[in-house]
This record gives structure tokens, C-alpha cells and sequence, in this order.
């Protein structure tokens, strides 16, 4: 009986291990390289002169 008890709990956490994996591609932020940032910047105070 634990037996039985045992390989059911073992494949319920095997079924929830594999269902939690997330394999979308696209990343909620942009990666920006030092060139990148600093021509925004750039960009960012041209349109906003103080």
C-alpha cells in the first residue's frame, strides 16, 4: 500500500516539475548595449532640452 502510495505521489510531482517550465522565447525587457543606451540618452535629451 505505501508502495502504491509512494509511485503515485512520485508521478503527481513528476507531472508538476515538467508542467512549470517556461519555454517562451520573447523576454519582457530589452537588452540594451552601452552604444544603445547612450545614444537614447542622447536622443532622450534633444527631444527634452532643460
Amino acid at each position: 500500500m505505501k508502495t502504491i502510495l509512494l509511485l503515485i505521489t512520485l508521478v503527481f510531482s513528476g507531472m508538476a516539475v515538467s508542467s512549470c517550465t517556461n519555454d517562451e522565447d520573447e523576454t519582457d525587457f530589452e537588452i540594451l548595449t552601452p552604444e544603445e543606451e547612450q545614444q537614447s540618452i542622447l536622443k532622450m535629451e534633444q527631444e527634452n532640452p532643460k
